[in-house]
């Protein structure tokens, strides 16, 4: 009996090995960039919006991109969707590059590009079109490719009706394509009687006509890598290497392929290109994939689906530092009921980390908007969702769109509301909400009726109440009653270590209650003010646990050698107390 024998091509083993990586290392470390793709755009459905996007250039891989984006809220959907493209990319350039007589053993040029195309799109800058269209501009190249044989007058027939097709397609791809092609051109035929730069001037001409004619932005967006990246921001030099090295490997791969074949041995030959693939991957990537936003997407993703226990649990586990991602960790608390149970048990940077500073962004937008919205400033949390909304190249984004609907509901702006209804209607996985927020617009009284809607009403008169704090006046004095609010403005001051203005708030609100259900860390600001004004002690009953706990306090802070001492001591005894923040912690 015959042994039988199966060969494994060495493509396909290195196909699928790369794909397991790529959805691996996305769905392990990259997965809440791929949801927060999906909440940076709002995809309708509608032919309106189908005819918009296809009836100009590049609109149909940005239609194609934006379909697939929103599906990337589904678990394993969008880091098996980038691998797919991406294998894609690295399997049709391959079949460019590889000369036909050659071993299928190159594949350097082919890594290189695949790798960049994949650092580009864990940048929030780049858009997925980027790499669809690159996906149709290799396909173009490729069937360029196979009719290098033909008279140059049918290439060149070819050629215009690929790169015109391609404008419209792929926008600014076409640019890319006939740079390529002008090096297909001298790699097959080369110089040709000049015919083979052809394509490279008629770029340039291209190029230049439509910067003098249509200005910086028309060329940038139509000609330009910068037309699938976001306008607002200078790229860095990594979105420009796969355009750059595409040509350059059409006509370098010649001479690659002999000195790389002088080695003789395949596997050495593998082995090395694997090494240099895995060096640039450990040393460009972790430079360069935008990993410092990585914990705020996360935050932002658990804040969307109302997981606060696990923002809670992130937070302990890893404690953030940026303003954004702290506003979510004290909104978290305050949806929990513990703000002021837990406020220090949380790491702490000032009062910024209850409402961050406004900076123009989106990523700020996100957060500003719930922090309103939550405390009842239902005017500003309507400005932060506009502001984050005007940002988009599209139509919105989901959270941002929801949060104008609900703010024009409460200010009972019905029509404009209803507008922002009808966008949300033409999605696939927030028509249901929208649906439901469409019977307020008939019997608006039932608003009141939704626990998301109820109590919003008292402050809709109000102003900004988060920007000056000599305005939290205006928002307490409606009701001292809420204790939302009341904890907002107190924990503010506590963060700022401002203990004159907590004083003065703290008698505001509790000079002509009873005392009851005073949370300790107040207690404790009392105590720290009681050094400097100590009939604080007589004006308010502190409790003897909080007095005892403060002499151990005092008693380690004096008794300790020096400051690294101290800190240590405290930390272990008292740690979660406002004594340790007051003293160890230096706000921004």
């Amino acid at each position: 009996m015959k042994k039988l024998d199966i060969h494994v091509p060495f493509g396909l083993i290195l196909i699928i090995t790369e794909g397991c990586f790529i959805v691996g290392l996305l769905q392990y470390r990259y997965v809440f960039h791929l949801f927060f793709l999906e909440q940076y755009q709002l995809f309708l459905e509608g032919k309106e919006y189908a005819a918009e996007l296809l009836s100009r250039p590049g609109g149909f891989i940005e239609y194609i991109s934006e379909y697939c984006v929103q599906f990337f809220h589904i678990d394993f959907v969008g880091c098996v969707s980038i691998a797919v493209i991406l294998l894609l990319i690295g399997w049709l350039l391959h079949c460019l590059l590889k000369e036909k007589r050659e071993q299928d053993i190159y594949f350097l040029f082919e890594g290189i590009i695949v790798f960049f195309l994949l650092l580009n799109i864990l940048d929030i800058a780049f858009f997925l079109r980027g790499m669809v269209g690159y996906l149709f501009c290799i396909a173009c190249l490729y069937v360029y490719r196979q009719i290098q044989n033909r008279l140059f007058s049918v290439r060149l027939l070819w050629g215009i009706g690929l790169g015109c097709a391609l404008f419209w397609i792929a926008a600014p791809f076409q640019t890319l394509f006939l740079i390529t092609a002008g090096c297909l051109e001298l790699k097959e035929h080369g110089f040709n009687k000049g015919r083979s730069l052809i394509w490279p001037i008629c770029t340039g001409v291209i190029v230049c006509s439509v910067y003098y004619w249509g200005g910086n932005g028309v060329c940038r967006i139509y000609m330009l890598p910068d037309g699938i990246c976001s306008f607002q921001i200078i790229l860095g030099w990594t979105k420009y290497v796969s355009w750059v090295l595409l040509p350059v490997a059409v006509l370098l791969m010649p001479l690659f392929n002999k000195l790389v074949g002088k080695i003789g041995n395949i596997y050495h030959i593998r082995i090395i290109q694997m090494s240099m693939l895995m060096v640039i991957f450990i040393f460009v990537l972790p430079k360069y994939d935008d990993g410092g936003s990585l914990p705020y997407k996360r935050l932002n993703h658990y804040a969307v689906n109302e997981k606060w226990d696990e923002i809670l649990d992130y937070c302990k586990k890893y404690p953030p530092e940026d303003f954004r991602c702290l506003n979510y960790q004290n909104l978290a608390l305050a949806k929990k009921g513990i703000l002021t149970d837990s406020l220090f048990a949380y790491n702490q940077k000032g009062g910024k980390g209850l409402f961050a500073p406004w900076d123009r962004t989106v990523y700020t937008a996100f957060v500003l908007q719930k922090v309103c919205y939550y405390y009842g400033n239902i005017a500003f949390a309507q400005k932060y969702a506009f502001e984050g909304n005007v940002c988009s190249t599209s139509r919105g984004f989901p959270e941002t769109m929801k949060m104008l609907v609900r703010t024009n509901l409460l200010q009972k702006e019905y029509r404009v509301a209803a507008k922002y209804i009808y966008y949300l209607q033409q999605t696939s996985f927030y028509k249901d909400w929208a649906d439901r927020q469409c019977r307020y617009l008939s019997v608006p009284d039932a608003v009141e009726e939704d626990p998301q809607y109820a109590g919003k009403r008292q402050f809709l008169w109000q102003k900004n109440h988060f920007v000056l704090s000599n305005e939290f006046r205006m928002l307490a004095s409606r009701n001292k009653d809420d204790r939302q609010l009341r904890n907002f403005v107190l924990c503010f001051y506590l963060l700022e270590k401002d203990l004159a203005g907590f004083l003065e708030w703290f008698n505001y609100y509790y000079a002509s209650s009873e005392y009851e259900d005073i949370p300790d860390v107040y207690y404790e600001a009392l105590m720290v003010c009681s050094i400097d004004i100590p009939e604080v002690l007589d004006r308010y009953r502190i409790p003897d646990s909080v007095k005892n706990d403060f002499e151990m306090y005092n008693l380690i802070y004096r008794s300790a050698k020096d400051l690294k001492e101290r800190k240590y001591r405290l930390s272990l005894y008292h740690a979660d107390s406002y004594w340790f923040y007051f003293h160890n912690v230096n706000k921004q």
